[in-house]
């Protein structure tokens, strides 16, 4: 198990479509089948959509309940993944996995060959669990209906996961750096709206002094 993804996370990758032949895949079925492999690996794959476009699938809503779900048996150290019954039946079309492949196989190879094992503070068993609650945060974000929104927390899940795999605490620390940025750009379309709205309703004028 572990060897396999020591040879590298990107054939996995390119082969998920050829392994789901050309009917479309379940998000069960697709957990049950990475999940064999490792923890960081499914994570990292379920965070693949939350980066790219998904036309015909609400990815955030989809892909962001599954990983909060997973995130939190991080938290309590589950020993194997699992998902309801009903968001384990979400087809996930075999143009998405193609999509998956196609996009993000070569630049994951890419990125494969700078990683190492370093910064095991980052990466080490303890760490599992505080990893698991920033993901949990990450992943209600990408739940959220915010325009690009998906974007920065999917690529910091993605290098989270990515540091677990191959024991890269340096990866790891960038998905946290991510993972502020995340909250950053969330924060600042909150706050943009709330003044937006403010504005809008007038609540902004001051109130006239007590006599």
């Amino acid at each position: 198990m572990r060897s396999e993804v020591e040879r590298g996370l990107a054939p996995i990758l390119l082969g998920l479509p050829e392994q789901f032949g050309q009917g479309p895949a379940t998000l069960g079925r697709l957990l049950s089948v990475l999940g064999e492999k490792a923890t960081a690996l499914v994570l990292l794959f379920f965070s693949i959509p939350a980066i790219i476009p998904t036309p015909g699938l609400p990815a955030g809503m989809v892909f962001g309940t599954a990983l909060a779900l997973l995130s939190i048996q991080l938290v309590i150290g589950a020993d194997r993944f699992l998902l309801p019954d009903r968001l384990a039946q979400v087809k996930v079309p075999q143009a998405l996995l193609v999509a998956m492949a196609v996009r993000l196989g070569p630049k994951l190879a890419w990125l494969e060959t700078w990683l190492r094992p370093r910064w095991h503070v980052f990466c080490g068993p303890v760490s599992f669990r505080l990893l698991g609650a920033i993901i949990f945060v990450m992943s209600v974000l990408i739940a959220l209906p915010i325009p690009f929104g998906n974007i920065l927390p999917g690529l910091s899940i993605f290098f989270i996961a990515l540091g677990l795999a191959q024991r890269d605490g340096m990866a790891v620390a960038g998905g946290l750096l991510l993972a502020v940025a995340a909250l950053a750009f969330t924060g600042f379309i909150f706050l943009g709206g709330w003044w937006l709205i403010s504005d809008w309703m007038g609540w902004n004028i001051a109130s006239a002094p007590m006599p």
